[in-house]
């Protein structure tokens, strides 16, 4: 009988592969077979076409976000004395919510109220101190801290709420990514780009989308014609002015007396009359029974046991 050969405690090695790598440098090169999950190579007109492409939404990205920047180095300067309402929402249509931001915080830097159609410089809270934070709706439920910075963005809550219902309705998507703005864009061997409408006019025609003032989203509301959009929209501009230490209180989100609900209560007299009240007896006509406790009659002390209704004494 042959003794058995013993365990090796040592871990197999693996066997090589065919395809062998090497490091040069800082680089991991790798020689082999190609395998089947490899794609091949673009041809070079696939290349040229992938490489115009992406140099062509660089280009649209540039010319926008410098329409942008124009727009909110006019809106910093905020109420012209012959800007309207209509030329501040031409100057937002490419807008987003971060742009606006940026929008406040250099009217701030300027000491403007953040709302672009007020012309007052913003509040200013009193007292000084190195605490950044500042205690808002002492004693309510709403009770909590709020960034000074954030406390002096507007001059009044009245801006507060129209300058951030303005932020509400802003597209989160870049300008450059929509397709109702460059599905008509065109971009030259030059790299110039045609097809946008950098001065407004499309948009003035009623071709872009509508950006309400609060003043003209309230009467909507009066009128009818809400939507769940601005249902949402009113919540989000709930949140924002929470962050600016403003509590939105039922009358500004919209629910008004008029739309508050009227029901008539009529008291229904009960016809069965007053209920007599349970007479209170020493015993029944069963004597000990009704003296019994779970089958056991106690031998001195009353128990008061309650009539059976309906059974009255002649």
């Amino acid at each position: 009988m042959t003794a058995k050969q013993p365990k090796s405690i040592l871990k197999k090695t693996r066997e090589p592969s065919s395809s062998a790598t090497a490091v040069v440098g800082s680089t991991i090169v790798s020689a082999g077979p190609p395998t089947s999950q490899s794609k091949s190579l673009p041809t070079p007109e696939e290349a040229q076409a992938i490489a115009l492409s992406h140099a062509h939404s660089i280009q649209i990205r540039k010319v926008l976000e410098l329409s942008i920047l124009a727009s909110l180095e006019q809106l910093v300067d905020f109420p012209l004395p012959d800007s309207t309402s209509t030329d501040l929402k031409c100057h937002l249509r490419y807008f987003q919510p971060s742009d606006f931001d940026s929008l406040m915080e250099e009217r701030g830097i300027c000491d403007k109220c953040s709302n672009p159609l007020c012309p007052k410089p913003r509040k200013r809270l009193a007292g000084g101190g190195k605490s950044t934070y500042a205690l808002v709706d002492k004693g309510k439920k709403t009770m909590r801290f709020v960034e000074k910075e954030k406390l002096e963005q507007f001059c009044s809550d009245i801006c507060a709420r129209q300058g951030l219902w303005l932020r509400v309705q802003l597209n989160t998507e870049p300008a450059w990514t929509r397709a109702e703005i460059i599905s008509d864009v065109q971009v030259d061997e030059k790299g110039v780009v045609s097809g946008l409408d950098l001065t407004g006019e499309k948009w003035r025609g009623g071709l872009g989308a509508a950006i309400l003032l609060l003043e003209e989203a309230e009467e909507q509301r009066r009128q009818e014609k809400w939507n769940n959009t601005k249902e949402a929209d009113i919540e989000k501009l709930a949140e924002e002015l929470m962050e600016v230490g403003i509590s939105l209180d039922k009358e500004t989100r919209g629910m008004k007396q008029s739309d508050s609900l009227s029901v008539d209560i009529k008291e229904r007299e009960s016809e069965g009359g007053m209920a007599e009240l349970p007479e209170l007896i020493l015993t029944d006509e069963n004597g000990d029974r009704a003296r019994a406790i779970e089958g056991y009659t106690p031998k001195i002390g009353p128990v008061y046991t309650r009539k059976i209704s309906g059974e009255k004494e002649e």
